[in-house]
């Protein structure tokens, strides 16, 4: 499914235009709230801008490690359960209700790359009620030479400013998020990630994409590139 941009900026638009700018209030946590005890965000104002959004650069393609992939998650994105720590979420998200959060397929056609590349748009939770966006995916065994992998960017003609983060549900349906947070802001670059997923070694889980806004959802239309477990040809488990 295409992203047609211009019906959702303005839907967007028009929703800060109306908004009372009251500051927004951490949500009660909820028994599958992905991230309890989480500061509430602190509201700023965006700030009146005078140029347009930078052209998209990526950097290099993605794709350069497909023979050591052996999971892609933007393929699997409905079969992942969305949520925005209060509501599921339809995946494929309802073009032009975007209220609560929404997720769509994208390809490199809607990105403007001149390489092949699946991606996620992910945009968090637009009524000030929720502050983020939460995918658990399909439990999978992590190895010990697994890397998660992807690049972290806007929607072209977007000015998002969001955090980026991953977490997971072990095999007890018990949520942890010990990653780093990735904060990004659409004048930067686009943020190469490769983390290491050493410490699952062996366990099985649900891994968990998670978009927060930093302060004002509006206009927060946040792209992972390729999101991907790489596994490294020359990483071995330590023997014991």
């Amino acid at each position: 499914m295409k992203t047609t941009l211009f019906p959702i900026v303005m839907l967007i638009l028009i929703t800060a235009c109306t908004s009372s700018g009251a500051m927004p209030q951490e949500p009660e946590a909820l028994p599958f709230d992905p991230a309890p005890g989480k500061p509430a965000p602190v509201f700023t104002a965006i700030p009146t801008l005078t140029a347009l959004p930078p052209a998209p650069t990526y950097g290099i393609a993605p794709l350069d490690d497909a023979q050591n992939i052996v999971y892609y998650f933007a393929p699997d994105i409905c079969n992942a359960k969305w949520v925005n720590s209060g509501q599921e979420l339809p995946c494929p998200g309802i073009h032009g209700q975007i209220s609560s959060g929404y997720v769509e397929f994208l390809t490199q056609a809607d990105l403007g790359l001149n390489y092949m590349a699946n991606a996620l748009l992910t945009i968090p939770s637009q009524d000030q009620k929720f502050f983020g966006i939460f995918g658990a995916f399909p439990a999978r065994e992590i190895e010990f030479a697994d890397f998660f992998r992807t690049q972290l960017y806007c929607m072209p003609g977007s000015l998002c400013d969001v955090t980026f983060s991953i977490g997971y549900y072990d095999s007890n349906g018990k949520f942890y998020e010990p990653f780093p947070d990735w904060s990004y802001n659409y004048t930067e670059p686009s943020h190469l990630i490769n983390y290491p997923l050493d410490t699952l070694d062996g366990q099985t889980v649900k891994l968990t994409l998670i978009v927060r806004d930093n302060g004002n959802s509006s206009d927060d239309f946040a792209v992972w590139v390729e999101p991907r477990i790489f596994r490294h040809p020359g990483i071995t488990r330590p023997t014991p």
